[in-house]
């Protein structure tokens, strides 16, 4: 009967010291990426895009709907403006909601926004809204309003919107009547 315990050795070696090897690279990797004079991971930031004015219709309710209670937003108009772009918010867009069980509501709003220089921009914000409790010593609730925008322009000059990622605010005024105020920002 050969002898394969030396091979059967290598095997075992090889297969325990891949794992090791791994691990070890992995701690250096580790090590060097907190030196002093090694490269920061960067922190996105933002960059204000624009500030919307979007006008809205009388919220019409849909009823029960898989996830919660389903209702509409329609929209009306409005305006908007940024450092490098403004112009008009579209009549016929909508906002689609669910207000789910656990009281968070999820908004799909999609709508156009017509530049100054007669571009078409579609829209689409996702948004989550929550009341939140009142912070120490407040008595009314935080209301929290964060959305995800995606922007499809034409080629020209608002070409850069289609190469950005945003993400959004919303002030929605206690009084209907008042414009929705949405905030869009590059993340940059």
């Amino acid at each position: 009967m050969p002898d394969d315990t030396p091979d059967q050795d290598r095997r075992s070696l090889l297969r325990d010291a891949i794992p090791a090897a791994a691990i070890a690279a992995v701690a250096a990797g580790a090590a060097q990426a907190q030196t002093p004079d090694a490269p920061a991971y960067a922190i996105p930031g933002l960059r204000l895009a624009f500030t919307a004015w979007v006008q809205i219709a009388a919220l019409k309710p849909i009823g029960d709907i898989p996830g919660g209670q389903g209702r509409i937003v329609p929209i009306t108009g409005g305006d908007f403006e940024g450092p490098r772009i403004r112009g008009k918010v579209m009549t016929g867009g909508a906002d689609w909601q669910t207000v789910r069980p656990d009281g968070v509501t999820e908004l799909r709003a999609h709508y156009g926004l017509e530049a100054s220089d007669g571009a078409i921009i579609q829209v689409w914000n996702t948004v989550i809204a929550r009341a939140d409790p009142p912070a120490q010593g407040e008595t009314t609730p935080t209301r929290f309003l964060r959305s995800t925008i995606r922007l499809e322009a034409p080629k020209g000059p608002h070409d850069w919107l289609n190469k950005a990622v945003f993400v959004g605010t919303l002030n929605a005024p206690a009084d209907p009547r008042a414009p929705v105020t949405i905030r869009c920002f590059e993340v940059i």
